[in-house]
């Protein structure tokens, strides 16, 4: 009777009981690259003592690039790859191995499960890369970004003693043009929009920059940064008399908050500096 009882309360137990660790666990890797979202979604086997390359993923073999399910790329604008233009959208990935080089599939096709129903007649782009041996094992296997500038990352696939990068290239400064732009052309832009756009400027060669800092300064002319900033752009286009003028307003401003606030003026030294190189 008892036994019986205990069967029947098993079978009430939740579904959820049924959600055992795997020997591949799930992971979901998101990152930033400039102002481009993207998500890798995979399953990461692990070598067990196995030889990788050639118990697992022989030379010449189409590989789903990890365990269970599909691997996943997400991305919230286009990448550019080497072998061509992928855009926004989800993807599912695979790899074609070989002694010397790796081929990455960019395939439209998010369901499949494997390789058994891929479908060469929906890829995006292949795009191949070199092989290089790590300096250690890497017992699991790992797709991650490294590498990460504003306007690019590479896509790191690595297992065993083995790995290769792709190079991936995103529209940043294009969008951010588009960005600046829209917040300028509002009519009720506050003066953070005028200040996030000079420094956006300033660090990246605009001629428009100092136009932007000077806006700021004529809308908040009680903010040091303002006056920092500007003295910052000016120096960059050699007008060294005005940019020591505005780096000493950020000194004199800089000095009354902290003194209002009972406190020091944490950025003095950086603004000091600014001030002797410019005397």
């Amino acid at each position: 009777m008892k036994k019986f009882a205990l069967l029947a309360a098993l079978s009430t137990l939740p579904l959820l009981a049924q959600d055992l660790p795997q020997l591949s666990p799930k992971a979901v890797v998101e990152q930033r690259i400039g102002l481009t979202d993207t998500k890798l979604t995979y399953w990461r086997p692990s070598a067990r003592g196995r030889d990788v390359f050639n118990e697992v993923v022989p030379s010449g073999q189409h590989w789903r690039l990890g365990a269970n399910s599909n691997t996943l790329l997400t991305t919230s604008t286009d990448l550019q790859f080497r072998g061509g233009n992928v855009p926004a959208g989800t993807y599912g990935l695979s790899l074609f191995t070989t002694d010397g080089e790796w081929t990455l599939a960019i395939n439209r096709d998010t369901e499949g499960w494997g390789v058994s129903s891929y479908d060469a007649k929906k890829d995006v782009i292949r795009v191949s890369a070199p092989i290089e041996m790590n300096q250690s094992q890497t017992e699991t296997m790992l797709i991650y970004w490294d590498n990460i500038q504003k306007s690019s990352a590479d896509l790191v696939v690595s297992w065993g003693d083995r790995s290769a990068r792709f190079t991936v290239i995103v529209p940043t400064e294009r969008l951010a043009k588009e960005n600046l732009d829209k917040a300028l052309a509002d009519p009720k832009a506050e003066w953070t929009v005028y200040r996030n756009a000079a420094r956006y400027g300033w660090e990246n060669k605009l001629p428009q920059a100092e136009e932007w800092a000077r806006k700021a300064v004529s809308m908040k002319p009680d903010n040091w940064y303002n006056h920092y900033l500007l003295a910052q752009i000016l120096e960059s286009n050699g007008k060294k008399p005005e940019a020591l003028k505005s780096a000493q307003k950020a000194l004199e401003v800089g000095l009354a908050d902290a003194k209002k606030a009972s406190k020091p003026f944490g950025s003095e030294t950086d603004v000091q500096t600014l001030i002797r190189r410019l005397k």
